[in-house]
């Protein structure tokens, strides 16, 4: 069966700066494991259509489930961590509304950043050859975001413990990390009650968006994932 697409951006990537045409494959993937090489039978100003010409290949899920949950920090750090986790590899993208928000966006619609997150998301997914696209979930705060069961590790500046001290690990793990001001006091009393771990990173002072990106590269390293 033949596929049609109208999405304007992919169209005019596809035209204009991969300068694609009539006979040319593309690798489609449908961000959930799914990927077939397709021939363009035809392309417009509005419309893509492509026709399947290999079989549907399916991307095994890695075999942990990883979640990064992050804070919203100021739109540009933002959009750098969340394309950068993506690129290593994440089962989940998950952002809260922390107590400490920079003012810069504190008063901002952030659903235009959401929109522009899940878009980089997507592209970073195209650009690293995965075909299964990270879910995407949002929060009003960090209690309504953490999972009372999850497998879940805080990364802490007063924290003792480093990763060599989880002695166990779950299928499902669920990372966290703070925004440019740090927890509040409430949000860490939080932590502390309801997630399994909290871990140092070091004793270097990481940037609000270096942290989840170094979070997810030790833990994938530590469990054999990259």
């Amino acid at each position: 069966d033949k596929i049609s697409i109208d999405n304007k951006s992919k169209i005019n990537h596809l035209r204009k700066v991969l300068r694609l045409s009539e006979g040319s494959q593309v690798d489609v993937f449908d961000g959930k494991g799914n990927s077939s090489i397709c021939k363009i039978v035809s392309i417009e100003k509005k419309e893509i259509v492509l026709e399947p010409i290999g079989d549907t290949e399916f991307q095994q899920p890695e075999r942990i489930n990883l979640q990064v949950l992050m804070p919203y920090i100021k739109k540009e750090n933002l959009f750098f961590a969340v394309q950068k986790v993506t690129e290593i590899g994440v089962s989940n993208i998950s952002l809260f509304r922390p107590d400490n928000i920079d003012q810069s966006i504190k008063k901002k619609d952030l659903s235009k950043i959401n929109e522009k997150a899940l878009s980089i998301i997507i592209h970073a997914c195209e650009q690293n050859g995965s075909n299964i696209v990270p879910d995407f979930q949002i929060y009003e705060d960090l209690s309504s975001a953490i999972e009372h069961d999850s497998f879940s590790i805080f990364f802490d500046l007063d924290a003792a413990n480093d990763f060599q001290s989880i002695k166990t690990i779950k299928d499902n793990i669920s990372l966290i990390t703070g925004p440019e001001s740090g927890f509040s006091k409430r949000e860490k009393e939080l932590l502390n009650a309801m997630t399994s771990h909290n871990i140092s990173l070091g004793k270097n002072i990481l940037r609000a968006e270096t942290a989840p990106i170094t979070a997810l590269s030790v833990i994938k390293s530590n469990l054999g994932l990259l």
